[in-house]
Parts: C-alpha cells; structure tokens; sequence
C-alpha cells in the first residue's frame, strides 16, 4: 500500500474517491449522488488537501483536510475505506499521514465532526440540552461499533458534541487531537 497525493492521481482514482463517499456514507450525513461526491472531492482539494491509499492503481481508502484558525486548526474531512479493506490499518495510517502533512502546514491541532446519526452512542436519542457535560462524560458505544471508537484509539479526545445536528436526537460528536 502506497499513500499519495489524491489531487495529482488520474481522474478515474478521483472518481473512485467521490464514488467511495457516496457508497459509504448513507443520508441524511452523507453525499446523495455521485455529482455531489465529486464536487467535495474537488473542494477538499481546491481549499486543503488529500490523501489516497493505493495498491497498485485501485484505491483502498481516502482522507481530506481543511484548514480553519489561519492554517493552526485542520479539519480531518472525510476519511473512507472500502469496507473490505475495513481493520487492515489502512485508515490508521491515512491518519498518520494526515498529521505529518498538517505538521508540515504548521497546524497544531486536527479536528474532526463524528456524526451519530444511526443511533449508535449514548448521545443519540437524548436530550443533551439538559446536561451536556454529563452526556459527554458518560458517551459509550452502543456495540455497534461508531467511528468515534476508531479515533479514540489513535489519540483523539471528544471535545464536544452538536446537539440535533442531523436531526432530534442525532449528534455530532467533536473530537481533537494536538498534532504530536
């Protein structure tokens, strides 16, 4: 496996990404159409930058960044695997690649919006208003295995949470990392 400038592959790797955003990710937090896909995966490109896991020409997976706080602050946004390339250390290290191309850029920190949308944590289908700081404190997985987990385990910490961002009862979960 060979990680590589997304923005310099053929055409036909940059479809595959726009491709993998709209198979992977389901409504109402993902892309509805391929169009849709693409023109996020020229966005990302355009405004920050992106990363391909390859084998050979076929691509394994994909991560994009965007710059906010003035180039300090980088948004991991988004970062997909096909799912029979899943728990094979590919996204781990699209992610290692990420944070030395931020530190590269001068960030300090990588951020990152985990959607719950699916009702997988403990946040979803609550009223967090009532006590967010309890909620946050007591988040868990609901065994179904949300992407939080994954972030967790490579040194992210929640640092928040939007309430009803994708609907009642359907957060996105923040979490962040200092750049090492």
């Amino acid at each position: 496996m060979r990680i590589l400038d997304l923005a310099v592959q053929s055409r036909e790797v940059r479809d595959d990404a726009a491709q993998l955003l709209v198979s992977a990710f389901v409504a109402p937090s993902g892309w509805p159409d391929l169009a849709a896909a693409k023109a996020e995966v020229a966005r990302i490109l355009n405004e920050g930058f992106g990363r391909a896991a390859l084998d050979d020409d076929r691509l394994l997976g994909w991560i994009g960044a965007l710059p906010e706080y003035a180039g300090r602050v980088w948004e991991l946004h988004p970062i997909v695997v096909r799912r029979e390339c899943r728990r094979r250390g590919v996204g781990r290290a699209l992610v290692e690649v990420l944070e030395d191309d931020v530190k590269n850029r001068g960030g300090l920190t990588i951020t990152l919006g985990a959607d719950d949308d699916s009702d997988m944590t403990s946040l979803a289908g609550v009223d967090l208003y009532q006590d967010v700081p309890r909620h946050l404190r007591e988040l868990h997985d609901l065994g179904h295995g949300h992407p939080f987990l994954f972030y967790r385990r490579l040194g992210f910490v929640v640092t928040g949470v939007m309430p009803d961002a994708n609907g009642r009862g359907k957060p996105d979960i923040y979490m962040s990392k200092r750049v090492p």
